[in-house]
């Protein structure tokens, strides 16, 4: 859905404002002038800026714009799962990752997408797996980040150095 750009600007403006306000919260080290609070504060400030500027500019066009127009894509079943597949693939990983591990979530994920953009299953499966397998392989043994390992944990050992 299309909302008005003043909505935009508006949501924009709160979301950089309590950004920033709360940036501030975030006490400095003592022996340093700025801490960890000093880039959120500039992403809030740059989101409040901008959404000041958007809803400046959308004040002329208040009166002659509709305040929301549907999307094209609500009539087509097709355009409505390519749009909805990333917001759901999301909520898929938060959900899913602990349990099943970061290797089996990232391939169905992976593989989910592609194949709704219109890739071919079986090509969607080797190159989701070995997508996430390479990343999991980077982040697990040259980055030291631990990911989850959920029902692949007897086999971890297999996919670090």
């Amino acid at each position: 859905m299309k909302v008005h750009d003043a909505f935009v600007g508006i949501v924009l403006l709160c979301v950089g404002a309590s950004i920033a306000a709360y940036a501030q919260t975030l006490t400095p080290p003592r022996h340093l002038t700025y801490g960890p609070g000093f880039f959120p504060f500039l992403v809030g400030v740059g989101l409040t800026l901008v959404g000041a500027g958007i809803t400046l500019r959308s004040v002329r066009t208040f009166r002659t714009q509709p305040l929301a127009v549907a999307p094209d894509w609500i009539g087509s079943l097709r355009k409505f799962i390519r749009f909805w597949i990333l917001p759901l693939g999301i909520v898929f990983y938060m959900v899913v990752v602990e349990p099943l591990g970061f290797l089996a979530t990232a391939t169905v994920l992976l593989a989910a997408i592609m194949k709704t953009s219109g890739v071919s299953v079986g090509q969607s499966v080797a190159v989701g797996f070995s997508v996430a397998l390479v990343v999991n392989v980077a982040f697990a043994s040259f980055l030291h980040v631990p990911l989850a390992w959920g029902i692949l944990m007897p086999i971890s050992g297999w996919f670090m150095w």
